[in-house]
């Protein structure tokens, strides 16, 4: 007979609880002392029992603010066509964003100088994309600037999507992607309150116009707790 540990056993007794009192997505769990108390068991055996239900995505932290209940996650197809705001609301979610810093990069990173033209300039966005109030990635993006001069001048809080098809009449299709764990940059870190060394999805779009030039580079870190990534050609 298969023996259940005390992480198995309070798990259970956990996730029972959450079931019962039916909290509602981004509520706040009480805290880990509350929380040893109402399961009756150590604090080491409670934080193994909130990381296992972290990675099943029921629950999320925030650093410094404690444990919260999870949002559904976001059905994310790197390959749509449609912008992220587009596809939320799509699936019933309200998005929101903001950009951080939008600045004419002198030194770009290596793979986004071999992915544009030759001594091409680069502008680098940083910024934020969330979810029913929660924000779930931050994003890090270079737009080739000898293809879109004066591009960071026209964002004005629009997508980026719009900003290319209003003022430069280009629509740009995915020419190749990169996922993995990575380990979540500072910047990020502090923009989405994840623990630091906390481990993230990234998402690498290389985005090109309809004659293949690459003109964007995206670097997308993802909390883990909020994205399910599935391919579809549409």
């Amino acid at each position: 007979m298969k023996n259940i540990s005390n992480v198995d056993i309070n798990r259970e007794r956990l996730e029972r609880w959450l079931s019962e009192t039916n909290l509602t997505p981004g509520s706040r769990l009480p805290s880990e002392r509350e929380l040893c108390e109402l399961l009756d068991t150590r604090r080491m055996t409670l934080r193994q029992v909130l990381l296992e239900l972290e990675v099943a995505s029921l629950i999320f932290r925030k650093n410094r603010s404690g444990w919260f209940i999870a949002p559904k996650r976001f059905i994310y197809n790197p390959k749509a066509q449609s912008s992220f705001n587009a596809e939320a609301r799509a699936q019933g979610r309200q998005p929101f964003w903001g950009y951080l810093e939008e600045e004419q990069c002198e030194v770009p990173p290596l793979n986004v100088a071999k992915a544009f033209s030759d001594n091409s300039r680069s502008y680098r966005v940083t910024g934020w994309c969330g979810l029913d109030g929660h924000k779930v990635f931050y994003h890090e993006s270079y737009i080739d600037a000898d293809f879109a001069p004066d591009f960071i001048k026209k964002i004005n809080n629009q997508s980026f999507a719009d900003v290319w098809e209003k003022e430069y009449g280009q629509f740009l299709s995915i020419k190749s992607m990169l996922f993995k764990p990575v380990k979540i940059p500072d910047q990020a870190c502090k923009e989405l309150g994840v623990a630091p060394n906390s481990f993230v999805i990234l998402v690498e779009k290389h985005r090109a116009t309809r004659e293949k030039r690459v003109v964007q580079v995206d670097f997308e870190y993802w909390r883990l707790e909020s994205v399910e990534l599935y391919i579809q050609d549409e």
